[in-house]
């Protein structure tokens, strides 16, 4: 991750000094910005499951919500 680590301060409502962190992120994840990459094909010599494709958030009896 790249980017900025800020702070600011106010005051709230009641009267209290309050300091907040913040990051603004640039990047996040690898960055190829000092390395390089090797971009690689994966094979698809198997057939797929069915299920691999099932959507998690979708209920086994067809309603839309977490399967928990």
């Amino acid at each position: 991750m790249t980017g900025r680590l800020k702070q600011r301060q106010y005051e709230t409502p009641e009267g209290e000094k309050r300091t907040v962190y913040e990051v603004d992120v640039e990047d996040l994840g690898p960055s190829l910005k000092w390395a390089t990459a090797k971009i690689a094909r994966t094979s698809r010599d198997k057939v797929p499951h069915p299920a691999d494709d099932a959507d998690p958030w979708q209920a086994a009896d067809g309603a839309d919500r977490p399967p928990f």
